[in-house]
């Protein structure tokens, strides 16, 4: 199980990552549908996994 928590730390710091930075730019581009659609997945994933490991 811990191998699988760390693996999740590491998917989920990567994602937010991107979203750092893709957040950012949505402030900018409050148009961008793919920009969005990328956001809602990578929380989506983040959400969906953790409750997978709850």
């Amino acid at each position: 199980m811990d191998e699988v928590i760390r693996e999740f730390l590491i998917e989920s710091n990567e994602y937010l990552d991107e979203l750092d930075s893709d957040l950012v730019e949505l402030e900018k581009k409050t148009y961008d549908q793919e920009l969005l659609a990328r956001v809602f997945r990578a929380f989506h994933t983040i959400k969906g996994t953790s409750g997978f490991l709850s």
